[in-house]
């Protein structure tokens, strides 16, 4: 799963950490390669409208 939504590569030592908002159809809506912790959620329930 992390290699599909491109968090790890295959040689990778770990992944990396991104979050990946999923719409009700499956598919991917928004991927957030860098976030702020305290931001985050605030950040994903405005993309949620």
């Amino acid at each position: 799963m992390s290699t599909a939504y491109g968090a790890a590569d295959a040689g990778a030592e770990r992944p990396k950490r991104i979050s990946v908002l999923i719409g009700p159809d499956g598919k991917v809506v928004k991927r957030y390669d860098t976030v702020t912790p305290a931001d985050h959620p605030d950040e994903v329930l405005a993309d949620l409208g």
